[in-house]
């Protein structure tokens, strides 16, 4: 039994900005903030320490505790970058998901990108069938809705630097956080 999430929004930026963007590990924290129940992303890096690529692992470190293993199984810049959570699931999330799998699809569309994220979780049993549908697929739907209206904010204003942009000129970071939402 699986459970389905997508969340789409059209971006005034050319997809490979677009792409690039989103891809990056520095900037998961400042995209995906979470929202009621759904954790937010606190840092995500390669094991391999390279940037992101087909078969790489990326792990993410959530507000939750958990240290979710993601190998990413398509990245195909600038139209798609799939991947699947192999590991690190915690309870009570881990008592309901056997698995799950992300896609994010890049399409240049007049001026812009439009980007559809399609979630996919694969449930445990029944029973978690029922409370993930009513519990948690609505907040895990808007924090899709929320990660991606941040990286329309970003890359549409400039208005988050990188930490590396801003210390390179030793200036301190002053970032978007998710408590400034």
């Amino acid at each position: 039994m699986n459970i389905q999430t997508s969340a789409q929004i059209t971006i005034s930026a050319d997809i490979e900005r677009v792409f690039d963007y989103s891809i990056d590990c520095q900037n998961l924290p400042m995209l995906f903030t979470g929202y009621q129940s759904i954790p937010a992303i606190l840092s995500a890096t390669t094991t391999d320490g390279l940037p992101l690529h087909e078969c790489s692992i990326r792990t993410v470190k959530n507000s939750d505790g958990s240290a979710i293993a993601e190998i990413i199984t398509t990245l195909q810049r600038p139209t798609v970058q799939a991947y699947k959570l192999i590991r690190g699931f915690k309870p009570p999330f881990a008592w309901l998901v056997r698995s799950a799998s992300g896609k994010w699809l890049y399409e240049a569309k007049d001026s812009g990108t439009r980007i559809t994220w399609q979630f996919e979780f694969e449930m445990q049993n029944p029973f978690a069938y029922l409370v993930f549908r009513a519990v948690v697929k609505r907040s895990f739907q808007e924090a899709q809705r929320i990660c991606l209206e941040n990286l329309k904010r970003f890359v549409e204003t400039g208005v988050c630097r990188r930490a590396s942009e801003s210390s390179s000129r030793g200036e301190k970071d002053r970032s978007l956080t998710p408590t400034s939402f």
